[in-house]
């Protein structure tokens, strides 16, 4: 607030004109020779000036790139003290900067392309699954069957960004001084931490507070790697905000929220040794120690996850031969075509995807309605599956979201038995034996 005080005490002292601060917003900090020096947190502040109605921003030089993404708001870059007195004098007037032409085009050539991936038919569709309708994703499987490596081309398969998105996940990694310069962030963001995180890092925290990894994936992708090996804090913190799209931090000196709505990819081994299950290697641990690994990873976050793929080795001749599999542009044109259904579905609500649409029984109804046949079929899943009422309506998503893929019916047709018989194929938890 350094630049603030000093020119509010130049207005009251008549140095510079009653009337030349008003809807004014003074945003920099100002050193001992009068200098304007950059900060970081200036596309949030933007942002927040002309909701608040400011017509003017004040910030250094090297923080107008930020501030001339926010439209509709007069950016005055200034060096030091002196020259924005004259300017308020008008003696030497600033240019004003315009608001940028920002153009949100995917970058080319940073993902892998899923046409390298051979074989894992039901994974590579559960990983279509998760990007069309906002879902989360466990995939469990012994080591090296390809887990990560399906991760890493995950977020080749988002579409790009729109303005809104864009600026939200911007302003998000510009507070937690991530990045200062003059552009939005373009693609969705995909952040991997590993297991050693701590929870602050995870969730947020510390002081001042500040974003975590869930917050820096906000509309992207968050990827758990090995989730068992995380810290019980960690997995457990990811409740709140996989259920509510946003953290709370309460600590003695101060309470805050940060946006996390982002959909949760993890991946993790069968039990310690990684081959239970293995068609050809044997699993060495005994019933105590893998019912106590999988224990790592509790009921009620696995009750969180819409999507429970099992991942298994792929036939020699499979991986060896030259047939590739579909593109990742030959997917997101797929994805991008179910998202729009989605869109057109969603209209006046607060939701953008399948998997935020709320569980009260009204939105359920009248967003993802189910045939006869198919309302049958749910419910002789929840039976002979034990599913909890929250497992069902994930389920149900994405039953709707498999529905927007195959561009079946009006978007507010019913879903069918066999989407929802799709759906609960693609959620199974991992058995607990010896191998």
């Amino acid at each position: 607030m350094d630049l603030a005080v000093s020119c509010a005490l130049l207005l009251c002292h008549g140095i510079v004109p009653e009337g030349s601060l008003d809807d004014t917003l003074l945003w920099a900090e100002l050193g001992l020779d009068g200098t304007l020096r950059p900060v970081a947190g200036t596309l949030a502040v933007a942002d927040c000036a002309r909701k608040a109605g400011c017509t003017t921003i004040v910030v250094a030089k090297e923080n107008s790139g930020e501030a001339n993404l926010i439209p509709g708001l007069d950016v005055l870059a200034v060096s030091g003290l002196p020259e924005l007195v004259s300017h308020l004098r008008g003696e030497r007037p600033i240019k004003r900067g315009v608001s940028p032409s920002v153009e949100l085009v995917p970058e080319t050539g940073v993902h892998s392309d899923m046409a390298d991936v051979r074989g894992l038919s039901v994974a590579r569709l559960a990983l279509e699954v998760m990007v069309a309708g906002g879902h989360n994703l466990l995939f469990h499987g012994p080591p090296g069957v390809g887990k990560t490596m399906l991760a890493r081309r995950a977020c080749g398969l988002f579409p790009t960004l729109d303005r809104e998105a864009a600026l939200e996940i911007t302003k998000i990694h510009d507070v937690a001084r991530r990045r200062m310069c003059g552009r939005l962030l373009q693609n969705a963001p995909l952040r991997s931490p590993h297991h050693t995180v701590s929870a602050a890092g995870l969730l947020g925290g510390g002081s001042p507070p500040r974003p975590g990894e869930v917050s820096l994936a906000h509309r992207g992708l968050l990827f758990l790697d090995e989730l068992p090996e995380f810290p019980r804090a960690c997995i457990e913190g990811l409740r709140e905000p996989l259920e509510d799209g946003e953290v709370s931090i309460v600590r003695a000196g101060y309470a805050c929220r940060f946006p996390a709505r982002f959909q949760l990819m993890a991946a993790m081994n069968p039990c310690p040794c990684g081959y239970l299950g293995h068609p050809e290697r044997a699993c060495i641990c005994s019933l105590s120690s893998i019912q106590r690994y999988q224990k790592k990873v509790s009921g009620p976050f696995m009750d969180r996850m819409d999507l429970v793929v099992p991942v298994t080795p792929v036939d020699p001749k499979t991986l060896g031969g030259q047939q590739q599999g579909e593109s990742s542009a030959v997917i997101r044109a797929r994805i991008v075509r179910a998202r729009d259904r989605q869109e057109r579905r969603l209209v006046g609500t607060p939701w953008r995807t399948n998997a935020e649409i709320s569980a009260g029984n009204e939105a359920m109804q009248r967003l993802c309605p189910l045939t006869e046949k198919a309302a049958k079929m749910l419910e002789s899943l929840t039976r002979s599956r034990a599913l909890s009422p929250r497992a069902q309506h994930r389920l149900r998503r994405v039953a709707l979201t498999l529905k927007d893929l195959r561009e079946v019916g009006d978007v507010n047709s019913r879903v069918e038995a066999r989407f929802v018989a799709e759906a609960a194929h693609l959620r199974r938890l991992p058995d607990v034996g010896v191998g």
